[in-house]
């Protein structure tokens, strides 16, 4: 009899082993709070990744978004090579720029209304 409680004991110890050296799944075990996403990974529901799809100003990799918004603003308004941008404390954004093959001094004041010098 102890030899069969020994040999039940020992297959039991083996099991339990065994269960803890199995492999995972594939796929997420257990969805997002609140969600139904199954983990599919190309859910329809899911936007699309944006990770690493900024592009620096090949100008400056430096500058700001604000500095950027108002480089396209220039931009929108006919000029290009816009360069040397700069902001006042009170928010006129000021630089040089070209329109029409002449460079002329631009800025913009915080309404976004443009003037050259």
């Amino acid at each position: 009899m102890k030899a069969a409680l020994i040999a039940l004991v020992a297959v039991g110890v083996a099991g339990a082993a065994h269960a803890q050296n199995a492999k995972m799944p594939a796929g997420p075990s257990n969805p997002p709070p609140r969600t139904s996403y199954q983990g599919t990974g190309n859910s329809p529901n899911l936007p699309p990744s944006t990770t690493g799809t900024a592009k620096p100003n090949a100008l400056n990799p430096n500058a700001s978004s604000a500095e950027a918004a108002a480089r396209y603003k220039f931009e929108q308004a006919g000029f290009h090579d816009v360069k040397g941008l700069s902001r006042t404390p009170d928010g006129i954004w000021s630089g040089r720029a070209v329109r029409n093959g002449v460079e002329v001094a631009v800025s913009m004041d915080t309404a976004g209304n443009i003037a050259t010098q």
